[in-house]
């Protein structure tokens, strides 16, 4: 049985499966026009079933975020028939009124990237696009929705801001986004969101904050209210820890919720005008080809 729903994350799906979290069947690895797809994982054993993919393996195996092969993974998505595509990962907190521990489901990005591909079609305008909604406002929805039900301390909305990595980044630039208006930073999303666009897919954010961004202080953040006032270090990390533990019943629900949903959004025609005033076919195989 096919999913309507996937989960890209990193070596927290190794993680959920060694520990008996989740039960999974591993799926060959796509061959697609753009390299081969890291591998993907069909939950089992759920009343919804819905498709895992690492980013890449255990840590020894990490590769940069850059040379992450992003394309193949979207496009192997796209081929089991996914339509709904949520990115999970751990980012840093630029403003201190969030905690470590909480999620983000943000509403918009600033892209500092400098070394991905950004886009399917690199020798035409085909992805010329527009970048509102940044994100599926009815999964961002359905996601902030899971949450809540779940008693996980979150913030819906917000801007990420997306670096290379892998290094962090330094005091300076921290300041610079946080100028500019972000929330968190992280390694992920960008150029997720914008290829998942070109493919007509719908793509949200879940980041959960591991941590704050470097300020150059040697005074750790605390955050103020009745949430967050006097919380030990060891209670910052067991919340961080449960947050990571909450990944299977988030997706489980969200399953559940996508799989009865009513379409509202325009996701799934973000390359309608492409189609009509180039004269694309319907097929979104074809586009490749």
């Amino acid at each position: 049985m096919s999913a309507k729903l996937a989960c890209l994350a990193g070596a927290t799906v190794y993680r959920m499966m060694e520990s008996g979290q989740v039960t999974a069947r591993e799926l060959p690895r796509a061959d697609t026009p753009f390299g081969q797809s890291q591998p993907i994982f069909q939950v089992e054993g759920v009343p919804v079933p819905f498709y895992l993919m690492p980013r890449h393996g255990p840590c020894r195996r990490h590769p940069a975020p850059w040379q992450i092969n992003q394309r193949a993974n979207l496009y192997a998505l796209k081929g089991l028939g996914v339509q709904y595509v949520l990115s999970w990962s751990g980012a840093g907190a630029i403003t201190h009124d969030l905690a470590t521990g909480q999620v983000v489901v943000p509403n918009d990005l600033i892209d500092m990237t400098r070394r991905r591909l950004s886009t399917f079609f690199e020798t035409s305008s085909l992805g010329f696009l527009r970048q509102f909604p940044v994100f599926c406002p009815d999964l961002q929805a359905a996601a902030a929705e899971a949450m809540e039900e779940m008693g996980l301390s979150h913030m819906a909305g917000g801007t990420a801001a997306v670096t290379d990595g892998p290094r962090l980044e330094t005091p300076a630039e921290v300041r610079m986004l946080g100028i500019a208006g972000a929330h968190v930073v992280t390694h992920t999303l960008a150029p997720e969101v914008f290829l998942a666009k070109e493919l007509q897919l719908c793509f949200a954010g879940a980041c959960y904050l591991v941590g704050y961004a470097e300020t150059g202080s040697r005074h750790r953040p605390f955050s103020t209210g009745d949430l967050f006032a006097g919380l030990s270090q060891a209670s910052q990390d067991e919340r961080l820890k449960l947050a990571v533990r909450s990944l299977p019943e988030l997706l489980a629900r969200l399953a559940r919720k996508l799989d009865s949903a009513e379409v509202s959004c325009e996701c799934r025609h973000s390359m309608a005008e492409r189609i009509r005033e180039c004269g694309m076919s319907e097929d979104w195989r074809e586009w490749f080809k």
